[in-house]
């Protein structure tokens, strides 16, 4: 549990809280692209502790990933010059749930991206990995939504 709530070896000026209860994990944080390694091991570690298959993990890290990083690319600042973030994840009977909330209510938008271009594969991306997805505006910005299943048990005869 230290990995998920210590925070006494990083600046104490980073505004972030983190819990985790029954199978739910909800982060806030101010999203920085040096911090984007600490919130994957964060994630990481509750896929693991929630027993998570790997394969479902590794896809909801990259989404996970994928989406945070979207925070801090495409976002602008709050008034007190951050960007800052939520998500929520979850384990469901047949899946993986995430939802990442920021405070800009611009909504993504899909590209078709040139073939040699080095951005812009970010939603194209989140379609291939999420088995479903959604994106709804609120009174205090965006919540990107994506469900990821896990693989269906053998039934033992």
């Amino acid at each position: 549990m230290e990995l998920l709530v210590g925070t006494r070896d990083q600046d104490a000026s980073v505004r972030a809280t983190s819990r985790s209860v029954g199978g739910q994990l909800d982060m806030s944080f101010e999203v920085r692209a040096e911090d984007l390694g600490t919130v994957r091991g964060i994630v990481a570690a509750h896929l693991r502790w929630g027993r998570i298959d790997d394969s479902t993990a590794h896809r909801m890290l990259t989404v996970v990933n994928e989406l945070i990083t979207n925070v801090l690319q495409h976002t602008a600042s709050d008034t007190d010059g951050c960007q800052m973030a939520s998500l929520l994840l979850q384990k469901v009977p047949d899946g993986v749930t995430a939802v990442v909330r920021d405070q800009d209510p611009c909504l993504p938008v899909y590209a078709s991206p040139d073939l040699l271009a080095e951005e812009g594969r970010g939603l194209l991306l989140l379609r291939a990995l999420a088995d479903d997805t959604s994106v709804s505006v609120t009174p205090g910005g965006k919540d990107v939504w994506v469900f990821i299943g896990t693989p269906a048990t053998p039934e033992r005869f």
